[in-house]
């Protein structure tokens, strides 16, 4: 019997690390993982016959100091909340302009609005809840997202901003907004709105997705009410060809007010569409390109026609000493061609990024870039000069 006892504490002795790890591998809920970067940007460009229109010649300042929470309510419900502030604070620039709405008939008092615009710095980026509909382990999940999220165009706008190989999207400051990223933006095709979508993923095996997205949106911009009851809509599908290169297409319709003659058009709508194409991840080893096709109306009432392309790529090269200060060395360059209407003959726009990232480790890097914009207008001045960020992630 003591035997028998014995060997019964041993086994038991040798079950409590296993029951252990089951008890650690259980999920609680909620559960909230909290990130950020934050982006320190300098630039210094000869753009004297534009300073009306872009400021400074030079300029510090912080481009990005994000917050990020992300977690899960449940099991199939997850939440993500990104807050921003960025872009330096200009108080001059921040006006607030009140209206008053005419006396009402039985005299009472008018209703009095009041916006403020301008460049505040602080802003709310990402704020969605997005709800499973489907089982974990489904070969096809489907989602549903409500809340503030980037409008589903353009492969370039929708990689993360945490490395960008040619630091700035469209043409930052210090240059004129007129990089496909820009023209795309201003005419609401790009950039985040309020809604709701939804999105299916397929897996191909264990590493390619075949993703398709529809989504609806007030068609007003980040944090904005809608102005005439209509809704924006977008689609985007994507799909691996290989474990690296990937393709993909989108589509989305935006709709606005805009004035014809003296009349405002609330059923006012433009439409674009994109093409693109990636191989490989930023800041992976090696080789990453991306390249993309935009062509679209502008948000005027002769819908102008827009076309935008672009293509970047880079070369991360990693130390041979892991414990070196020097992580990785990666080249790259970035080329934009803009064209704000095709009908017209000496409105493209050019810019150029070549440049070189520095990294210290994974999550913390130095850009410097050569940029140059071009125009195809034969009286306007180019621009040139150097811009550079430090970053970190974390």
């Amino acid at each position: 019997m003591r035997s028998l006892a014995r060997s019964a504490a041993v086994f038991s002795v040798l079950l409590l690390p296993a029951g252990a790890g089951i008890v650690r591998a259980q999920t609680t809920y909620p559960n909230v993982k909290v990130s950020g970067r934050l982006q320190e940007q300098f630039y210094y460009f000869d753009n004297e016959p534009y300073a009306a229109t872009v400021g400074t010649e030079s300029n510090v300042f912080t481009r990005r100091a994000r917050i990020e929470a992300r977690g899960n309510i449940s099991e199939n419900v997850s939440v993500y909340i990104q807050p921003s502030f960025e872009g330096g604070r200009n108080l001059s620039g921040v006006t607030t302009t009140c209206t008053s709405s005419p006396v009402p008939p039985d005299g009472g008092t008018p209703t009095i609005t009041c916006r403020t615009t301008g460049r505040s710095g602080l802003r709310l980026r990402d704020a969605y809840v997005d709800v499973r509909l489907t089982e974990e382990a489904a070969a096809t999940s489907i989602y549903f997202r409500g809340g503030q999220e980037k409008r589903p165009v353009s492969r370039y706008e929708l990689s993360s901003s945490n490395n960008l190989p040619s630091i700035e999207r469209g043409g930052g400051q210090g240059l004129l907004p007129r990089a496909s990223n820009d023209l795309f933006t201003a005419a609401g095709f790009l950039a985040h709105d309020v809604g709701a979508s939804v999105r299916a993923e397929h897996k191909l095996d264990d590493v390619r997705l075949l993703t398709l997205k529809f989504g609806a949106y007030n068609g007003q911009g980040e944090s904005l009410n809608d102005v005439n009851g209509k809704k924006s809509f977008g689609a985007r599908g994507t799909v691996g060809i290989t474990p690296k290169l990937d393709v993909g297409a989108s589509w989305f319709t935006h709709d606005g007010i805009v004035t014809v003659g003296l009349v405002p058009d609330s059923s006012f709508s433009n439409t674009a569409f994109g093409v693109d194409a990636q191989w490989a991840k930023p800041g992976d080893e090696g080789l990453f390109a991306l390249a993309e096709y935009l062509k679209g109306d502008d948000a005027t009432a002769a819908k102008l026609d827009m076309q935008g392309f672009q293509v970047v790529a880079a070369y991360n090269v990693r130390m041979s000493s892991p414990t070196a200060w020097l992580y990785a060395v990666e080249p790259a360059v970035r080329l934009d061609l803009a064209d704000p209407n095709g009908d017209a003959e000496d409105d493209r726009v050019t810019t150029l990024t070549a440049g070189v990232g520095l990294y210290m480790s994974s999550r913390a890097w130095l850009r410097v870039a050569y940029e140059r914009q071009s125009f195809q207008a034969d009286d306007a001045e180019s621009i040139s000069g150097i811009r550079s960020m430090l970053a970190v992630n974390f």
